[in-house]
């Protein structure tokens, strides 16, 4: 008995053609920085006309942020659950807690990248990026808290800290995995983990 094949909805066929565009521009971000990127090359190796990208995207900053998206909510998740443990704050239990968004980095650096780079250059990405980092800096907030707790040394400004070790960690994680990891995964993982048990033992 003869099979048939049933043909994608349209639906289906747009969000297949939106994906061939997010993942053209996830193997360009590996290659080359956000300013050298244009719509052209992003299509060029997605294999599909120009003209087909305006129909998905209003413009590259749009489809960077989609392309970000998977590792900003991977790096978000690792954090949330780490927070839920609430777990020791010993040179193991940091090291255990610092590996994770090392690992997320090391996997999707040149996105996050990419995400950082169009954000600088685009008012209304910049905006967006506002409640993503507001969302880091609580998280961090709630450990420093309990590292309160635990020490009975309190911070001067708990929200400022972690604004500052979530700028800290970007900036350095940007740049140490941003393209060609420029060190190892276990040197990114102790140096942060060094920091974070300076503040413990304060």
């Amino acid at each position: 008995m003869a099979t048939t094949t049933e043909k994608p909805t349209a639906h289906q066929a747009r969000e297949r053609t939106k994906q061939r565009i997010v993942d053209a521009a996830t193997e360009l971000v590996r290659e080359r920085s956000f300013a050298r990127l244009t719509v052209g090359a992003v299509m060029e190796r997605a294999g599909l006309e120009r003209t087909i990208f305006y129909r998905h995207f209003d413009d590259l900053s749009e489809l960077i942020l989609s392309v970000g998206r998977e590792a900003i909510e991977a790096l978000y998740a690792a954090q949330a659950a780490l927070a839920e443990a609430r777990m020791d704050y010993g040179p193991a239990g940091v090291r255990e807690a610092v590996e994770i968004p090392v690992r997320v980095y090391h996997r999707h650096g040149p996105v996050l990248r990419a995400v950082s780079e169009a954000a600088a250059g685009d008012e209304r990405l910049a905006g967006g990026q506002v409640p993503v980092r507001r969302r880091f800096d609580e998280l961090i907030a709630d450990t420093l808290r309990e590292i309160e707790k635990q020490t009975g040394r309190p911070f001067a400004d708990v929200m400022e800290t972690a604004r500052a070790l979530n700028l800290l960690a970007e900036s350095y994680l940007l740049d140490s995995f941003g393209r060609e990891p420029r060190v190892s995964v276990e040197t990114a993982v102790r140096t942060l983990s060094e920091i974070w048990l300076g503040l413990v033992d304060r």
